[in-house]
């Protein structure tokens, strides 16, 4: 076949499978319960797509700026036309937007509470949890109030994050530049399917996250004098980790890269704004758990939620079982031991290793660590390893074992998809141990095999360590 033709029929097909969700919304009114396995269907074709346009390219294929782009805007596009229904989280943004503009904290009152009854719109019978108060941070919260004050249809939200994601990609794409990375590896996160199903369709507020962060890393890669004490890559940092908390993951790698002025701007940026928030509605820390206050719904999700994770799984097995309390509290115990030491290893490979593509990298070891770790994994929470991704493959004349690094997730972000059999049948929830086999096990062979390889490959890229400050 004629190479010239290969990236239009990889770009025709990628969007032959988002059109068929489009048509299995349409004729089904959702993408899961019984149409779960036609869901999985179209995902896995354009995987496959994904996966084919990657070898291609590897393999001498011409780059399209072009075809990359416009396929990747049109599957975007395309998702707008179905309504969420592989997740309901966006029912919680559009109630939260509305307490909001309304003149009430949405910390302060759960979903169900009487208090409110009189704002009660058709969304809040969505929501689920209803008995916890929101259980997202101040910066996810701005963008819900600002979607709210245009109206409560779910594709605006959609919208939204469409577009906030690919402002993303535009980071990324600078940052390859940056850290004279290949232009073509911007197709590892552009036509990701978890990326465009969890954002187009689910309007993940994850994707705000991931601009955030990156744009933290972008400004902090900055090394003339006069960025040395810029606010930027703190106030970016900041208000990812207000929009969740696992941005805060990054300290460590770009510690080194700031000032001191920058290192204390952060928590001080953090304290600022969720002072009158935590004032304002109370601070949810007590031993209550009412799912009240700022972090109130965030400690009860931490501390009682489990669902389809990995090393956690394996650890409270180990430990005695899921049955039994202290077998899940030795279990996070040892996560959290895990990733302290990854955090450790980070710190102190920043401190070697100051170029961009190595920080670049550096910066996925901690969102992995938690990926690996954390005892409830959705397929959306994969987003922020996935933006990260596209810099772990090599440069020219780099090793090519580095491509080994971006294997376990490429895969996982296939897998992933399975995970949303739990809901096939909307009477029953269940997890199902082939899924999770189908998910981690393989993950973490890939895993073990790129450690076992890329050990050999270091330092983190093909150049002598920047001369430390």
């Amino acid at each position: 076949m004629n190479g010239r033709y290969v990236f239009p029929l990889l770009s025709a097909a990628t969007l032959l499978a988002y059109g068929g969700l489009v048509a299995i919304d349409r004729n089904l009114g959702t993408l899961r319960g019984q149409a779960t396995a036609q869901t999985i269907a179209f995902y896995l074709l354009a995987f496959v797509a994904y996966l084919v346009a990657l070898l291609w390219l590897e393999h001498g294929g011409a780059w399209s700026a072009l075809w990359a782009w416009s396929t990747g805007i049109g599957a975007r596009f395309i998702l707008l036309l179905t309504i969420p229904s592989l997740s309901d989280d966006i029912y919680r943004y559009i109630w939260d937007g509305h307490v909001a503009i309304n003149g009430f904290s949405p910390y302060a009152f759960a979903v169900n509470d009487h208090t409110l009854d009189f704002l009660s719109i058709p969304e809040r019978g969505l929501v689920n949890n209803a008995w916890m108060a929101s259980p997202y941070l101040p910066t996810a919260q701005l963008l819900f109030f600002l979607a709210a004050l245009i109206g409560r249809n779910p594709i605006l939200l959609q919208g939204a994050m469409v577009l906030i994601d690919l402002g993303a990609a535009l980071v990324i794409a600078k940052l390859l530049s940056f850290a004279a990375l290949p232009a073509r590896r911007l197709l590892l996160y552009l036509w990701s399917p978890l990326v465009i199903v969890e954002v187009a369709h689910g309007a993940h507020v994850d994707a705000w996250m991931v601009l955030l962060t990156l744009l933290a890393v972008q400004a902090s890669l900055k090394r003339e004098p006069i960025e040395r004490q810029s606010v930027l890559a703190p106030l970016f940092l900041a208000l990812a980790t207000l929009t969740k908390l696992i941005p805060a993951l990054l300290v460590p790698v770009l510690f080194w890269r700031w000032s001191w002025f920058q290192r204390l701007l952060y928590p001080v940026l953090l304290l600022l704004v969720l002072l009158p928030f935590g004032l304002g509605a109370g601070w949810g820390l007590s031993q209550e758990l009412n799912g009240r206050g700022l972090f109130g719904a965030i400690l009860i999700y931490s501390s009682r939620w489990k669902f389809n994770s990995g090393l956690f799984f394996a650890l409270e097995r180990m430990l005695g079982g899921e049955g039994l309390i202290a077998a899940t509290t030795g279990a996070k115990l040892l996560v959290g031991f895990l990733l302290a030491a990854v955090l450790l290893l980070v710190f102190i490979l920043a401190r070697l290793y100051r170029r961009p593509r190595a920080t670049l990298r550096l910066a996925a070891l901690p969102f992995m660590a938690y990926i690996l770790l954390t005892p409830t994994f959705h397929p959306w929470y994969l987003l922020i390893v996935l933006a990260f991704i596209p810099f772990l493959p090599p440069a020219a004349g780099e090793d090519r074992r580095w491509w080994l690094a971006a294997l376990p997730w490429i895969y996982l972000s296939g897998a992933a998809v399975f995970s949303y059999l739990a809901y096939s049948d909307p009477a029953y929830f269940h997890e199902w141990p082939w899924v999770r086999l189908l998910q981690w096990l393989p993950t973490i062979l890939l895993l073990a095999a790129a450690l076992a390889a890329l050990w050999r490959v270091l330092p983190l890229e093909d150049n002598e360590p920047a001369p430390l400050d």
